[in-house]
């Protein structure tokens, strides 16, 4: 009898039966059960209903202690995303990380969203926009142009021009006077057919042209993963002068990848010897006075911003697959902060804090979790030598507390609890344009609220299944470099850009003693690099500091590159 249909009834009427075959075995015949014995069975009976009714949330606790005690991510819910465009900004405007949104779904129901990070929003915008492809550029649709660039009549017709093996993307800008690109942000409106596309942007490299028109190293930028998805991009070569920068979200912990990752790219600090403005980048004057015809000196005599990002051969077209790229746009995660003191005589120590447990949220993630004395509580399998410090687990929705001590002893009479909660899938009622309001601190400046996407992705906690694969995955999979074909895997994915690696072991005296010695060789092709000898020794340095911390002990590592031709 499968223990998820058993009923108290089931139960008692399959231990009466049971009672009497074992009755007839030793030759006594009972046609009638003794009182006594029957309350018995009906008690036992109810006792392994209330257990098996109980199995499936034992088998979920037993799992989050697996998951927590080696450090994978936990069950939990994944917030609703959608996309967000600001308009009307006058002088630059900084909008933090988890300013709210109010949104309305058609059913009348209520939802807030958060902002995944800052960004800063202004009177920049994006004056052109063409795709290079084939040997061929023509002009990028869906870029809002302004309106003497329209008024051009700019020929839609692919315009042939030899800059390279590789596809791109060139964009010009004009910049706010005041901050350059610092902190502005693009999103990249792509076709449901543009996967690859989209997965070849997260990890491509952008270029700010330089004053003279050039695409060299001082203007190369790599993107880095963010909160939610969102791309975060970093100069290849730090800038000196750049000021340090802080995040509200860089102190709390990162939301997972939504629904519209890696389709919002946020520009970093650019520090005044980085803001680059140039007319036109060397080998574009030509192709954009076919393009723009007599026109074209007067619309690209001023200097503005350029940028270029690179693409790899093989893709699906881009003129197709990208609907258009926008600035002052970020992604918006349906996540509140829910902060509550817990007093443990009243409220106890096991707080319902999801839909699970008995709530009308979701949990998303732990934020803090502080004790009287204002010291962090632990989780339950982290180590630590401090008796006295409190300890935390989360189990079938509920957050269970073990109170922090006093010095003396005595344990703390409650809590500070934040975590981040979600509405789940039913924030996926949002639809487009339904998006409607920020609240901004002070004057918001006129600010508009444009909501191109509808909100998915949003998910309630997660189920035993999938938790079950992703804890097996987790223990079968090996981090550790320890075979040759291991490190040939790893150095290939490591950056599309290496096409090719040869590997040679071999066994050396070092100091004295003999030590195994793995010597790479990166076959690399000078075209896809907007500065070759620069990014290629930045890719050396960051492989060998990647496999150092992957490779066996005693082993030493050496890193070469070859330039082949494509």
């Amino acid at each position: 009898m499968p223990y998820q249909s058993a009923t108290a009834v089931e139960i008692d009427s399959k231990m009466r039966e049971d009672f009497r075959k074992r009755l007839k075995e030793y030759g006594v015949s009972a046609e009638a059960t003794d009182p006594v014995l029957a309350v018995l069975f009906r008690t036992f009976a109810q006792q392994l209903e209330a257990l098996y009714n109980d199995t499936g949330r034992i088998r979920l606790a037993l799992l989050d202690e697996l998951i927590a005690g080696l450090g994978i991510e936990m069950r939990k819910a994944r917030p609703a995303q959608t996309v967000v465009r600001l308009a009307g900004a006058a002088a630059p405007l900084l909008v933090d990380a988890g300013t709210t949104l109010r949104s309305q779904a058609q059913t009348g129901a209520r939802f807030s969203f958060c902002t995944d990070a800052a960004l800063t929003i202004s009177s920049a915008q994006i004056c052109f926009g063409a795709t290079y492809e084939d040997g061929a550029m023509r002009v990028l649709a869906g870029v809002d142009m302004p309106e003497r660039f329209t008024a051009a009549r700019p020929s839609l017709e692919p315009v042939k021009v030899n800059l390279g093996p590789n596809p791109a993307i060139y964009l010009a800008i004009e910049p706010s006077a005041a901050e350059h690109l610092s902190g502005h942000s693009f999103y990249f409106d792509l076709s449901p057919d543009a996967r690859p596309i989209q997965d070849a942007l997260a990890g491509e490299t952008w270029c700010l042209a330089g004053p003279h028109g050039e695409f060299a190293a001082a203007g190369i930028l790599r993107p880095r993963a963010g909160n939610a998805g969102l791309r975060k991009l970093e100069w290849l070569i730090s800038a000196k002068s750049a000021p340090a920068s802080e995040d509200l979200q860089d102190k709390t912990p990162l939301l997972p990848d939504g629904f519209y990752a890696g389709r919002v790219y946020l520009m970093p600090v650019i520090p005044p010897d980085r803001r680059f403005l140039c007319r036109v980048p060397r080998g574009l004057e030509g192709p954009l006075g076919r393009i723009f015809g007599r026109e074209a000196q007067t619309l690209f005599g001023v200097d503005r911003a350029w940028i270029k990002v690179t693409f790899p051969r093989g893709l699906p077209p881009l003129h197709t697959g990208i609907g258009g790229v926008f600035m002052h746009a970020i992604t918006a995660s349906n996540v509140e902060c829910f902060n509550q003191t817990i007093v443990f005589e009243r409220h106890g120590t096991a707080v319902p804090i999801s839909r699970e447990g008995g709530t009308d949220w979701q949990l998303v993630s732990p934020l803090s979790i502080i004790s009287e004395n204002e010291t962090p509580y632990l989780g339950e399998m982290e180590p630590s030598s401090d008796a006295s410090a409190g300890r935390y687990a989360i189990r079938n929705g509920r957050i269970e507390l073990t109170p922090a001590r006093w010095p003396d002893g005595r344990p703390q009479s409650q809590a500070n609890v934040r975590v981040w909660i979600s509405s789940g899938d039913a924030a996926n009622q949002v639809g487009p344009g339904q998006v409607t309001s920020i609240e901004l601190r002070g004057l918001s400046g006129g600010i508009k609220v444009l909501n191109p996407t509808s909100a998915a992705g949003g998910t309630n906690s997660e189920q035993f299944a999938s938790a079950q694969e992703r804890f097996s995955s987790a223990l079968l999979s090996r981090d550790r470099v320890v075979t040759r074909a291991d490190l040939y895997a790893v150095v290939k994915a490591f950056d599309r850009r290496i096409t090719g690696a040869r590997i040679h072991s071999a066994v050396e005296r070092v100091g004295g003693a003999l030590r195994r010695v793995e010597r790479i060789t990166l076959e690399l092709n000078r075209d896809d690099f907007h500065d070759p000898e620069v990014e290629a020794g930045y890719m050396r340095e960051e492989l060998r500091a990647s496999l150092a911390g992957r490779f066996l002990h005693d082993i030493d590592l050496s890193v070469q590159v070859e330039w082949t031709e494509p």
